[in-house]
């Protein structure tokens, strides 16, 4: 496959056919690190970087500013959102974006059944054991670059590819990209739910899976969290790019080019 792929004539004609089909008006986006923020970039509030912390923290790091957020603000914008060690959101999402290579000692409680007194906890786990050993066994891949930048597809250069591309499909949207995938993969299993907040199913799993050579989606925006920032009934669903190029040149022979889509379409 060339780099320069998503970046031709060609391909960007069969991008806006793709997205027709599938009832889909916003450009997909994709995500990769580089050592430069592209210019008009959305980002976070600059915070103590998460490689000063906890010794120069004073209690004023916004803990509850979810990346999701500057997603949706790159998203209004059709411009760029930009994370950094300093311009992370919240400390969950620098911890999964591979930023930070540790989570916080209060996170199992946060995502399971708090602290007593102290802190209500989120309830997708039913003890701070079972939320401890979710954090030790997802080892989000490290950071690549200086800058994790997720932006639209039409703002890459010529020859550069991110590692996955996000699209916020809505119900039916979602029924044609998971019968596209399993169809192109031939791997029934190849659409993954797997727990975690939505910065975690947006980039730590997909990116993890893509590691270990495994072509596969992960539908995430499941949290109370990360749901305020997305359309309503939208979900996010990240691919690998290479997927994601073989589902834009052979959508046709999947179910989105048969006549059963298009009567579900109108």
């Amino acid at each position: 496959m060339k780099k320069k792929t998503i970046n031709s004539a060609e391909f960007k004609g069969r991008l806006r056919a793709f997205m027709d089909v599938l009832g889909l008006n916003e450009e997909p986006m994709g995500l990769f690190y580089t050592e430069r923020k592209p210019p008009g970039a959305v980002s976070p509030k600059a915070q103590v970087p998460v490689s000063r912390l906890p010794e120069e923290s004073d209690g004023g790091i916004n803990w509850l500013s979810c990346a999701l957020g500057t997603v949706r603000r790159a998203r209004r914008k059709k411009a760029p959102a930009c994370f950094d060690e300093t311009h992370y959101g919240c400390l969950g999402a620098a911890f999964y974006m591979g930023f930070k290579p540790y989570y916080e000692p209060f996170e199992p409680a946060l995502i399971s059944t708090g602290i007593p007194g102290e802190m209500q906890g989120e309830c997708y786990l039913d003890s701070p054991e079972k939320g401890k050993a979710f954090y030790d066994g997802i080892k989000p891949p490290k950071a690549s670059g200086t800058n994790l930048v997720i932006q639209p597809l039409s703002l890459f250069e010529d020859g550069d590819m991110p590692e996955v591309v996000v699209l916020f499909p809505q119900r039916e949207a979602m029924v044609a990209l998971n019968a596209l995938t399993v169809f192109l993969t031939g791997d029934t299993e190849a659409v993954r739910v797997p727990f975690g907040q939505s910065c975690c199913g947006m980039i730590t799993w997909p990116r993890r899976y893509r590691d270990e050579g495994r072509q596969w989606a992960v539908i995430g925006g499941f949290d109370t969290n990360g749901l305020r920032y997305l359309g309503k009934g939208e979900v996010t669903y990240t691919v690998p790019v290479e997927l994601f190029t073989a589902m834009v040149d052979r959508w046709e022979e999947g179910m989105p080019g048969t006549r059963a889509w298009r009567q579900v379409r109108g």
